[in-house]
């Protein structure tokens, strides 16, 4: 039986796009492997150079298979796959990209007032209370959030400092920074309408 599946299977790598599309759009699994073994490879290689990170880069191949297979009714069969696959990547790539620039930008705004004004007396307060916040953090956010924003190291230099992944390095910052958008807008007024905004 096992044999039987991977005859079949080889028998469909060798199938056309449009053929592989047509019998995914039937239904079947062993065209969505085969349009997987086939385009797998040169996806992550080109979300990789998109995002330079490979575990965002592996996450985002999975969610466009499973995009793609959950819209399988809907492909078109007399269009290029090969485009329809790389747009949907592009498109999640970009979006990727998008959020990494917002967040970088946050982390920014918060920090870069209150050192742009260290002499005033608001300004230190602010500063006070923020790494007041920080020190609140659970002790691996924490440290991670701190390592970027004081030492100045970045996602992957945390990453092979701490031996995590670069997406765990993300999301403990991500964390971290959401944490000080919903608690800062309690002690200054000044922050509200942004940090409530940017997200």
């Amino acid at each position: 039986m096992l044999q039987h599946h991977r005859s079949f299977f080889l028998l469909m790598t060798n199938l056309t796009d449009k053929e592989l599309c047509l019998a995914l759009k039937s239904g079947k699994i062993d065209a969505f492997d085969a349009l997987y073994y086939k385009y797998h490879k040169r996806l992550f290689a080109f979300l990789y150079k998109m995002c330079d990170n490979w575990h965002d880069a592996e996450d985002m191949v999975q969610k466009i298979f499973v995009k793609i297979w959950e819209r399988k009714e809907g492909i078109d069969v007399e269009k290029s796959f090969n485009s329809y696959l790389f747009t949907i990547a592009q498109n999640e790539a970009y979006d990727l990209l998008k959020k990494r620039a917002l967040l970088a930008y946050h982390n920014d705004y918060i920090f870069t007032d209150v050192e742009d004004n260290e002499d005033n007396l608001e300004s230190k307060k602010r500063i006070e209370t923020i790494y007041s916040l920080i020190n609140e953090m659970p002790e691996r956010r924490r440290h991670i959030f701190l390592l970027n924003r004081d030492d100045g190291l970045t996602y992957r230099q945390i990453a092979e400092k701490l031996n995590i992944s670069e997406n765990t390095v993300d999301t403990q910052i991500r964390n971290a920074l959401n944490y000080l958008r919903k608690e800062l807008p309690k002690y200054f007024k000044v922050f509200t309408m942004f940090l409530l905004n940017i997200f």
